[in-house]
């Protein structure tokens, strides 16, 4: 299944693109609660920023974090919008063996269950995982992308840790402080490897190491 998702990567990319560009947007507002009120499934958790999935309580519906329990972001779904599908694709939910869809959410496209409001699944891209953290040694660092769409790194074992990176971690020990994980930033001369130490020397140098030079 991985490899599906790199491969239909490009597809839901281009489909971003066009929605923007047709002007189909959502209208953002500029108040926090006005924008929690409008907060739906498939979007990007205000919190940690990861996917906010349908639950179900004794007291009604709610959204909340797929992240749980890590993170305990919860938002009554009374004023919940619409998820609109863009497509059906081939391959099954894991959980319930429906067909997955494309959906297109306040924040961006994603990948979800067909069979919603029954199985609340949402594929999380975890591509980029496998690294151990640094820090904590526990969790894994993921992918994740913030309201405004800016992509970040950080600890799987969140709200515990909160170790992040501003790019793509890599196993690569710092020959300045010896911190075995760095990132990816890019710079002028293409893309270089970053300390991942904030407190790492190398950091106020502002020393990199080019690894695929433009």
């Amino acid at each position: 299944m991985r490899e599906f998702y790199h491969d239909v990567a490009y597809i839901l990319e281009s489909l971003d693109s066009k929605i923007k560009r047709d002007g189909m947007e959502p209208k953002s507002d500029n108040s926090a609660n006005a924008e929690n009120s409008l907060l739906s499934e498939g979007d990007a958790c205000p919190h940690c920023g990861g996917r906010l999935v349908l639950r179900h309580s004794e007291r009604g519906d709610f959204l909340g974090c797929s992240n749980y329990p890590e993170c305990s972001f919860m938002q009554p779904v009374a004023v919940r919008k619409t998820v609109r599908t863009i497509l059906e694709i081939s391959d099954k939910c894991p959980e319930c063996g429906y067909p997955l869809e494309v959906k297109k959410g306040r924040f961006g496209i994603f990948i979800g269950c067909s069979n919603y409001p029954r199985c609340g699944y949402i594929y999380n891209n975890r591509e980029d995982a496998g690294i151990p953290c640094p820090v904590c040694h526990k969790g894994e660092m993921e992918r994740r992308q913030s309201r405004n769409g800016r992509v970040f790194y950080s600890c799987s074992n969140y709200p515990e840790c909160k170790f992040t990176l501003p790019g793509k971690p890599v196993s690569e020990k710092c020959e300045e402080c010896g911190f075995p994980v760095m990132f990816e930033k890019k710079v002028k001369a293409g893309i270089a490897l970053v300390c991942g130490n904030s407190l790492c020397s190398s950091r106020r140098k502002r020393k990199k190491k080019i690894i695929r030079p433009n």
